[in-house]
């Protein structure tokens, strides 16, 4: 586990069971698509130390929310008519602070890369064929 009792009441002043940690870094483990095992900087399993203790000071009231509601973005009363957010993903399964501190790990930032040839030939028309 990479955080306890008293580093999630730590950060957030909430007392909460090891249980709950556990489940609460399930969550966050499933949002971030990475095990315990595979986290190997030191930044990175404190930043999810800050997330997993966000994540059970949230679900330590909420946690039926987490498994059960869904993220609507519309709902409506006459013939039953519902639609869903498509594009967020993360409420209200996620604590707030936890997305925020999750965004700051080092491998899910944004990373450019180049494509294409190795070495770049320049090329110039042939004006013989032209």
């Amino acid at each position: 586990m990479l955080a306890n009792i008293n580093d999630v009441k730590d950060i957030t002043g909430k007392i909460v069971t090891n249980q709950l940690i556990t489940r609460s870094q399930y969550v966050i483990e499933s949002y971030i698509g990475r095990l315990e095992t595979e986290i190997t900087l030191d930044k990175d399993i404190e930043l999810l130390k800050r997330a997993i203790s966000y994540q059970s000071a949230y679900m330590l009231n909420n946690e039926d929310i987490v498994y059960e509601q869904m993220s609507v973005q519309t709902t409506t009363q006459g013939d039953a008519s519902t639609t869903f957010k498509q594009t967020d993903t993360a409420a209200p399964w996620i604590a707030p602070m936890a997305i925020m501190v999750c965004n700051m790990l080092s491998f899910i930032k944004s990373r450019s890369i180049k494509t294409g040839k190795i070495k770049r030939i320049i090329s110039y028309p042939d004006w013989n064929r032209i």
